[in-house]
């Protein structure tokens, strides 16, 4: 089984492909380079408009309705992942894949920038009319770029060849990630401004995923023949990878990890309504986040080339349990004389153990787009796989659309209640990660 890193997609095995002519070579450099502007601008552009970090704390403003706090992330994630599975039923086989990525990433675009028109006519204000167009912009932002990942993805695997497309998509991973930091720096001034600063920011990221949608264009596609399977057989197929033992396990357990965020939505919101944390901070701790996922990535590919994926999902699963362990202990630890003069006062105190928080954040997500690459490959057959990340990412659409109710808890038993679910969900993931298959052997 050939080994992937965090950012090389599942494509099907192939055999060593002839030398390149000058010409191809030259496509294949002005694909490089468009294709890693695309990766890093996209990145760029989502992290402008951080659902955890950003979103909530704008739909905080326009609402005190918890379980529409709760929907920003749900949102992000779920939407993401719903039309993948019909991505891949419209778009594998075709002759070209270069049309269906631009124009998603167009409709992904569109939707912020009429976000971003709604906000700079009407300011913000409780508004019912500005969240219904917040979350119908929200909903199509993420309903195309999770369509558009299909295509996108592929069309990478046509015009990268395959010896190069490790180092491809770990550019692509890097710049998006420096670029973060850029946003983070973005954030915090924005933010530390007044409510107009969320203005700039839909601004400022319907410009980086509108040039992110122009470098598509620029992508040189090596069009393949036509062999797209009927719907009837491609639903046919659906129930027997299914039933296996391994895949049922493997959705058990990813279930369970992504319940577990139930309470991402509120870490922020928790730490500005109620412990007082300025909101320019929220800047920073987007850019430790990104810093993590930087830091973190070639640690966790080490876990996967020595011990597997299974270890790599149950370290991931034990950091991810940091966060709701800390904040439930913040706030006797910022009350507690002794910590307090230490650290110098009890601000410093919840400062730093947020920011703990959120690199345990951004460690998990480099984590988890790691395994959502990696894991699925010992799962099925090469010709299988397309159908199986499709079919399985879509089912976990739909369970990462529970954790809004999450705003429920809170609205009922408060912050620390949704605290205690989340690290009780993350137990019962720690627990079923056992269940998952054990790593094949690989040479060395």
């Amino acid at each position: 089984m050939p080994k992937t890193t965090a950012s090389q997609p599942v494509v099907p095995n192939e055999r060593v492909a002839p030398p390149l002519t000058p010409r191809e070579q030259r496509r294949v450099r002005q694909s490089f380079l468009f294709g890693v502007a695309n990766g890093g601008l996209l990145l760029f552009g989502d992290a402008l408009i951080h659902p955890v970090l950003v979103l909530t704390l704008f739909v905080a403003r326009l609402t005190d309705n918890a379980v529409l706090i709760g929907l920003v992330p749900a949102l992000s994630v779920g939407l993401w992942f719903l039309p993948q599975a019909l991505a891949a039923a419209l778009v594998e086989g075709r002759h070209r894949q270069l049309p269906w990525a631009a124009w998603g990433g167009v409709a992904r675009a569109l939707a912020i920038g009429i976000l971003a028109a709604a906000v700079l006519a009407g300011g913000i204000e409780p508004s019912g009319r500005l969240l219904l167009v917040f979350f119908l912009c929200y909903a199509a932002y993420n309903l195309a770029a999770g369509f558009a990942f299909v295509p996108l993805v592929e069309l990478s695997a046509r015009a990268i060849p395959a010896d190069r497309r490790g180092f491809f998509f770990s550019q692509r991973n890097l710049w998006g990630s420096l670029l973060a930091l850029l946003a983070g720096l973005i954030v915090q001034r924005a933010l530390a401004a007044d409510v107009s600063g969320f203005a700039v920011l839909f601004a400022s990221s319907f410009a980086a995923l509108a040039l992110a949608a122009y470098t598509t264009l620029w992508i040189v596609e090596r069009p393949m023949p036509h062999r797209v399977r009927p719907l009837r057989e491609w639903l046919e197929e659906l129930p027997k990878l299914l039933v296996r033992r391994s895949v049922r396990r493997f959705l058990l357990f990813r279930s369970l990890l992504a319940l577990s965020t139930i309470a991402d939505p509120f870490f922020i919101v928790y730490a500005q309504v109620i412990l007082g944390v300025p909101a320019a901070t929220v800047g920073l701790y987007l850019a430790l986040s990104a810093i993590a996922r930087v830091l973190t990535n070639p640690l966790w590919g080490w876990v996967v080339e020595r011990w597997g994926n299974r270890q790599l999902l149950q370290l991931a699963t034990l950091v991810r349990l940091l966060m709701p362990l800390i904040a439930l202990g913040v706030h006797p630890l910022a009350t507690w004389e002794r910590i307090a003069s230490l650290a110098g006062n009890s601000e410093r105190v919840i400062f730093l153990a947020f920011a703990v928080v959120f690199v345990a954040y951004g460690a998990t997500l480099s984590a988890q787009m790691l395994a959502n690459f990696t894991a699925v490959l010992e799962l099925a057959r090469p010709d299988e796989r397309p159908t199986l990340v499709g079919t399985t990412n879509s089912i976990l659409g739909i369970v990462a659309l529970v954790p809004m109710l999450g705003g429920v808890v809170v609205d009922r038993f408060g912050f620390p209640a949704v605290f205690l679910l989340a690290l009780v969900l993350t137990l019962l993931a720690l627990a079923t990660s056992g269940l998952l298959p054990r790593p094949r052997p690989v040479a060395r």
